[in-house]
Order: C-alpha cells, then sequence, then structure tokens
C-alpha cells in the first residue's frame, strides 16, 4: 500500500537489446496510446531514476487521438509512467510482451479508467490500482470515523472500527498474494512481492519477565534488521526500474541502522553482495551506496566510505571504472583513512614560533585541539580569533589544550597574528623544512581544519566548526549550560 502514498523514486535505466530475429517490419515494442478528446498532443514515456522522474520518449497523438510508440529494442521490464503534460499521469508495468494497447477515455483518473488489450499482466495492473484506490477510499473513511468515535469517546465504535480496518488489511494483503500466486511466471509477481511489508513474529516472553514493552520493542527491532529485505531480489535488476528498491533501501539506512560508520558499511556491503549474481544490479548498488556514504553529513561517516572503497572499487571489482577514476579516488580514499573517528592521530613533532619542540603525542591533555591554518586564509581570519574567544578562553581551565599548525613557512605574518590576537599560550607550530608529513597524513587541502584528540590522542571529532564547539565540549564534559 505504501507504495501509492509514497514521493515516486527513481533509478538507473540501462538499455537492453533483444536477440530475436526480426521480422521485416516488426518491432519488438509496439505501445498503441489512443486518450479521448486528446488529438495532436503530446504523450510522454517516462521511467525513473534517483529520485527523479525522466523522459524515455514522446510520441503525439494523431488527428484520431491515437500515437504509438515503437522501437527495435526491448524495453528493460519495469513500471514506467504513461504522463500527458498539464493533465495526468497513470503508472503502467512493462513486461516481457512489449506490443499492446492502452485505451483511456477521459484524461482525468487514468489509471482508474484506463483498458489494456494485448498484455494480461498489465491488465492485472490496472485492476490492482483501481482495486487500491476504491480500498485506501474505505480506508480514509473509517479513519475519519474513528476520529469522530474518540471525540465522542465511543471505545465501542472505535474497537468496531478498528476490526473492520483489521478485516480490510487481511483483504488486501490476500489480494495481493493471489496475484503474486497467478503471475509467478511474469514481473509482476516479482513487482508485488517487493511491495510487501515485513510481518513481525509474535513474540512469546515468559510469564513474569519484567519489562515485557522494552523487550519485545529491542527483539522487534534486532528482527527487523535480520529480516528487513526478506522481499527483495537486489539481483533482480528488473527492481531497479521500479520506484520502490531505492526508496525502501534508503528508509532502512537511514531509519533503522544506527548511524557510526561501521553498522552502515556492514549494511551496504550486505545490500551489494546479495545483487552480486546481476552485473547491472552489483554496479547499479555499488554505486548508489558508495554515493550515498559520500553525500553523508554525519561525522565520521568516511570510515564506510573507506571500506566501501576499498573491497570494490580500489580492488579493482569496479571493472566498470576508468583509470583516471580509480586513481583520483585512491587519492581521495588515502586522504582520508589517516584521519578516520576511532584511529589514533599521526604524530607531528614541530618546531613552535618561540623555537621550542613540540610533538603532538607528547601533549599532556583530557582533550586536544588540533588545528591547521594560516594567517593569509580569508576564513581562519575570522575562526582562529573565534577559537580563542569562545573555546580556548572558557574551556581552557578543564585542561584543555590547542596544538595550531601554521600550514606555511613565512614567519612574519605568522608571528603577526600570534600577537595580535594573544595566542602565545597555545602550541604554535610549523613545519619549515616539510618533514612532518601533516597535509598527506590530515589531507589538509584547505583551512582552516579543526581535529579533536581524546587523552590518547584518538581522533572523536574532525573536520568541526569553531560554532560546534562548545556544545561539543559541553557534553563531553558533562558541563551544564
Amino acid at each position: 500500500m505504501r507504495y501509492w502514498l509514497i514521493c515516486l523514486v527513481a533509478i538507473l535505466v540501462f538499455g537492453t537489446t533483444s536477440n530475436a530475429a526480426k521480422i521485416q517490419g516488426h518491432k519488438d515494442v509496439e505501445i498503441k496510446i489512443k486518450v479521448k478528446d486528446y488529438p495532436n498532443a503530446p504523450v510522454v514515456l517516462g521511467y525513473y531514476y534517483n529520485k527523479q522522474m525522466l523522459v524515455r520518449d514522446t510520441v503525439w497523438t494523431d488527428d484520431r487521438c491515437q500515437a504509438t510508440y515503437s522501437r527495435d529494442t526491448l524495453l528493460d521490464e519495469g513500471i514506467y509512467m504513461l504522463y500527458i503534460p498539464d493533465h495526468n499521469m497513470m503508472d503502467i508495468i512493462v513486461t516481457g510482451n512489449q506490443r499492446f494497447s492502452i485505451e483511456c477515455d477521459t484524461l482525468k483518473n487514468m489509471s482508474q479508467r484506463a483498458v489494456c488489450e494485448g498484455n494480461e499482466p498489465l491488465k492485472t495492473f490496472l485492476t490492482y490500482q483501481k482495486y487500491l484506490a476504491e480500498m485506501q477510499g474505505k480506508y480514509k473513511d473509517l479513519s475519519n470515523d474513528f476520529k469522530a468515535a474518540r471525540q465522542e469517546g465511543d471505545t465501542a465504535k472505535q474497537s468496531a472500527i478498528r476490526r473492520a480496518y483489521s478485516a480490510m488489511d487481511k483483504e488486501v494483503k490476500a489480494n495481493n498474494n493471489e496475484i503474486i500466486e497467478a503471475n509467478k511466471d511474469n514481473f509482476l509477481s516479482v513487482f508485488l512481492t517487493a511491495l510487501k511489508e515485513v510481518e513481525f513474529p509474535k513474540i512469546d516472553l515468559p510469564a513474569g519477565t519484567a519489562n515485557r514493552d522494552s523487550l519485545t520493542q529491542v527483539y522487534s527491532y534486532y528482527w527487523y534488521r535480520k529480516h528487513w529485505d526478506m522481499h527483495l531480489n537486489f539481483a533482480d535488476k528488473r527492481l531497479l526500474f521500479t520506484p520502490i528498491m531505492v526508496q525502501k533501501v534508503d528508509e532502512y539506512l537511514d531509519k533503522s541502522v544506527p548511524q557510526v560508520a561501521d553498522s552502515v558499511a556492514e549494511e551496504c556491503i550486505r545490500i551489494i553482495e546479495k545483487a552480486r549474481p546481476d552485473s547491472i544490479a552489483f554496479r547499479y548498488w555499488v554505486s548508489h551506496l558508495y554515493n550515498k556514504v559520500n553525500d553523508s553529513k554525519i561525522m565520521g561517516m568516511d570510515g564506510a566510505l573507506v571500506r566501501i572503497a576499498d573491497k570494490y572499487y580500489l580492488s579493482g571489482q569496479a571493472k566498470w571504472t576508468t583509470k583516471k577514476f580509480i586513481d583520483d579516488l585512491r587519492e581521495q580514499i588515502d586522504g582520508i583513512r589517516y584521519t578516520l573517528v576511532g584511529l589514533k592521530a599521526k604524530d607531528l613533532k614541530m618546531p613552535s614560533v618561540t623555537g621550542e619542540w613540540f610533538q603532538l603525542s607528547e601533549v599532556d591533555a583530557p582533550y586536544t585541539i588540533l588545528v591547521f591554518w594560516e594567517p593569509s586564509c580569508g576564513h581562519c581570519k575570522k575562526e582562529i580569533p573565534e577559537l580563542k574567544k569562545t573555546v580556548w578562553d572558557p574551556y581552557k581551565k578543564y585542561g584543555i589544550k590547542v596544538f595550531a599548525v601554521y600550514c606555511q613557512v613565512e614567519r612574519e605574518e605568522w608571528e603577526k597574528f600570534i600577537e595580535e590576537h594573544e595566542l602565545e599560550e597555545w602550541m604554535n607550530v610549523y613545519d619549515p623544512y616539510g618533514r612532518s608529513g601533516f597535509r598527506k597524513y590530515y589531507n589538509i587541502k584547505s583551512t582552516p581544519q579543526i581535529f579533536v584528540l581524546d587523552k590518547d590522542k584518538t581522533i572523536i571529532a574532525k573536520r568541526i566548526g569553531v560554532d560546534q564547539l562548545p556544545d561539543f565540549f559541553n557534553h563531553y564534559l558533562n558541563i551544564e549550560k
């Protein structure tokens, strides 16, 4: 049911070539379309890709309101759409038989009025959509009745509505199962199976068990984590041509998996491995999940990025990529792998502005702020004084120290900035001979860059803004605002 209520999501379309022998004048694809009172106008055949609805092709109706979409090679099986600009759209299922006709006697409610000839799965699919629309209307009526009964305090009526709702739910599920069973020889069965929600088993806890509700929730959560994809076949590339797969996967990863690198990486790898039997599905899920992790704004998620890149791209398994792509990716990943949250920070031993030497690993502090900066950087001119004012001054009493690495070698501007902004209490160091390797180990390509280290010099935060540090230290130091 949820498929028809969510926003349409998109997936990549990969072309295939039919190996069937060609008959003179015969097309593998011939979709005849007729829409009443719609002459000499466009009809769009669309598809889904990465949460966007894109155009496969456009055909025009003639004076008799008829149009034909044809091509020599088969479309990939999946869910497509017919779109009448400024009027309406409807979803259709494309299976192995791609020579059929669709006729509709109205521009409104097309999916409820369309009639198909020459394709039994599509006929069933259209009937299925009409049935769902009817049931949704009944669900809505029951929901309104339940709200009224709750406002009136009529508990008996509420119970009756719940029973009616449960009976309707069973009816919908039974109807879906009948269609699935009757269409096992075509893609409609696969698609409707993928639409099914996971049903939780009944949990019987021993009598007298304490915290029954909490234990039930915990059991249900771990059961769902293990079985959430029981109706999904990641190795069936046809499901890539539907608006459900990415939605289900992204929702699961975002809402059910702990948002830490190891957990996310394990789930991504599990999905990719299930897709491995089909080369197109495998390629899709490697690319999609790598990009999803790469786009994450959660600190430390780059640990999952490194694991996916190492396992599939840098190992040579992503054979569809170019050498340049891999070389660029290797440089990017190598720049990340030394600064993953949870790793011990690479040690730095560097001379200070006064000539004294400081070594990062020997800094005795519960927390160390490691900052890379330069006074000629416009952003640093604002952030470094703010770091002193909002973080160093109020938190130094808790033993926090600052290891500030100047990223250039000219001393005059550096010394002037330190003096002007009273940064003398920091460990102000630089690398005049280029021996420390700080740019490589900390991937310094822009400034300022801030890392927070614990007492063992383990990285606990990275690429964090000065404005985020007060809340960060309030949390770690248990300071009440």
